[in-house]
């Protein structure tokens, strides 16, 4: 099951340093690009079925540390 999320940031350069920090997730078949504008990023992956997956949490931490919120 694929999982897409995208987030929102208040300026380009915190969404960019968050797309490029998101690309060397472990997590599969994870795609990271912007998304409505380059103010916002889109994030989708497949989801684990094995065990607990904790991607989502750690997106949306890393996501407020940035100042991002999800939209």
């Amino acid at each position: 099951m694929k999982n897409s999320v995208e987030y929102q940031f208040p300026s380009q350069p915190l969404a960019y340093r968050f797309l490029n920090t998101v690309k060397h997730f472990d997590a599969d078949q994870l795609v990271v690009r912007y998304g409505k504008s380059n103010h916002h990023v889109k994030v989708s992956y497949r989801i684990k079925t094995e065990g607990f997956d904790s991607t989502l949490g750690e997106l949306d931490d890393l996501a407020r540390q940035m100042e991002g919120s999800e939209v």
